[in-house]
């Protein structure tokens, strides 16, 4: 085996590939677990006919720097879809970044051009597409302020001018550096007990990863947020020795009911909200799933996530959106 193959191969599971076989990844902690842009892509690089692949890369990110040093010396390597949760810690790797990454603050597209890399994000351009769903909102609650977070901010933002802004995040100075890089005037950032006080919220929009369904290590124990929403402080969310679900909800049993009671009590409070969820695994999280039980219109990532793949591959293959698009459905 040659040393091209020992070194991508730590990252993408021992996969062989054949000498000068083009390739792509998806890299992130462990988007092995779920991710769709491997399926989208490599559906259209079958109808195309190539030799080419891609591969979700889980990385460590301790080992995320060894990774992009090597891909960027490896001609083979075509480009990247970046996720969860290097979208922004990657951008000191990069060798050029596009007008809107440096805005954001985060890439989730990275594009191979001779031995540099560039980086561009997509994720805007899915969230403006997934907002024609919604119209005329005069108060919105975003959720988030993470890479895909900061890019619904934009969107959003671009999408409702006049709109009043309620804005929460854990890390409130992240968020506040970003606002007001946007120069924006009419919001407000607030916390966990002022969340539960809001009312007459005509849209909330949900960037944050809980809800999604994957195991995540921290300290030797194991989470899944998959039975929360972002309505409660998960601070005091118990770790589990092994991925047993059973176990997991046993354990913090008190706290998922308690998530539960303060999300209706926000629901009933804001009788007439619609909800947007950039999460797509499962297709309905638990802050969709009850907002729906209570008659709210609701709306999933699925298509933001399609969008901004096919936006993605065109970027990193060279071709129109148009007909990507219709390849991939």
């Amino acid at each position: 085996m040659t040393s091209r193959k020992n070194n991508l191969g730590q990252f993408i599971s021992n996969k062989i590939l054949k000498k000068n076989e083009k390739y792509s990844l998806i890299i992130g902690e462990t988007p092995s677990a779920g991710a769709r842009s491997p399926k989208l892509w490599n559906k259209v690089y079958k109808k195309f006919k190539k030799e080419t692949k891609m591969f979700p890369a889980d990385v460590q990110k301790k080992n995320l720097y060894s990774l992009i040093r090597f891909l960027k010396r490896d001609n083979s390597f075509l480009g990247s879809a970046i996720t969860t949760p290097y979208k922004e810690i990657i951008l000191k790797y990069l060798n050029f970044c596009s007008v809107e990454s440096r805005i954001i603050g985060s890439v989730n597209t990275l594009k191979k051009r001779g031995n540099k890399l560039e980086g561009y994000n997509t994720d805007f351009y899915g969230v403006i597409n997934s907002l024609k769903y919604f119209k005329n909102k005069k108060k919105i609650l975003i959720l988030g302020c993470g890479g895909a977070g900061k890019a619904a901010i934009l969107a959003t933002i671009k999408k409702f001018r006049n709109s009043f802004f309620y804005f929460f995040n854990r890390d409130k100075k992240k968020l506040n550096l970003f606002l007001k890089k946007l120069k924006i005037k009419n919001y407000k950032i607030i916390d966990y007990k002022i969340l539960s006080q809001l009312e007459n919220i005509d849209l909330t929009i949900n960037t944050t990863s809980i809800g999604f369904d994957s195991w995540i290590l921290r300290n030797k124990k194991f989470y899944n947020l998959i039975f929360f929403t972002p309505f409660t402080n998960l601070k005091k969310v118990k770790g589990i020795k092994s991925k047993n679900r059973k176990q997991f909800i046993k354990k913090n049993n008190i706290l998922i009911q308690r998530d539960k009671l303060n999300y209706f009590k926000f629901l009933k409070q804001n009788s007439n909200c619609e909800f947007f969820d950039i999460i797509y695994n499962p297709h309905m999280s638990k802050f969709l799933k009850l907002a729906k039980l209570k008659g709210h219109n609701t709306l999933n990532g699925l298509k933001m996530n399609f969008d901004q793949a096919v936006k993605a591959f065109c970027i990193v293959n060279n071709n129109k959106f148009e007909k990507i698009n219709i390849l991939m459905r």
